[in-house]
């Protein structure tokens, strides 16, 4: 299987629609996950809608409450394992090089990526994730 569905934006002003994509593959630093649940945050709907003055690039897959199973790890990976369960946030990585980065306050940083906004969210069977940044789902939760 080499594809996926997820819902995207296409338009500020149109619903979501469902699509075939081909399933993405990690990145040296990424793990790729198969989406079990996701929520929809209240963020997503002033995505999916361009309410702020930096808009997403469309089309994009919105969602950062996403929860699964790694499928595939990059070649960089070393925080992450197949068959473990993480999470994909709004924080989706950093620079971890600037001021605010080095001083714990990455959500400050002017290079960060946010899921589902500036890349691919949860809202698809499948996810890219930062293994650096993604949190993980203990068992029995």
């Amino acid at each position: 299987m080499n594809s996926m569905n997820a819902a995207l934006v296409h338009s500020f002003t149109d619903d979501l629609v469902v699509e075939e994509l081909p399933i993405p593959a990690p990145g040296p630093f990424e793990a790729l996950v198969k989406v079990q649940f996701s929520g929809v945050c209240h963020t997503d709907l002033h995505a999916a809608h361009g309410d702020w003055p930096v808009k997403p690039t469309l089309p994009f897959v919105p969602g950062h409450e996403g929860v699964g199973t790694v499928v595939a790890i990059g070649d960089q990976v070393t925080r992450l394992a197949v068959g473990d369960t993480v999470g994909n946030a709004w924080l989706w990585s950093a620079c971890g090089e600037c001021e605010y980065c080095q001083t714990g306050w990455e959500t400050l940083c002017p290079d960060q990526v946010n899921g589902g906004y500036s890349v691919n969210g949860s809202f698809g069977t499948h996810m890219l994730v930062d293994s650096r940044y993604a949190p993980i789902i203990p068992e029995n939760v």
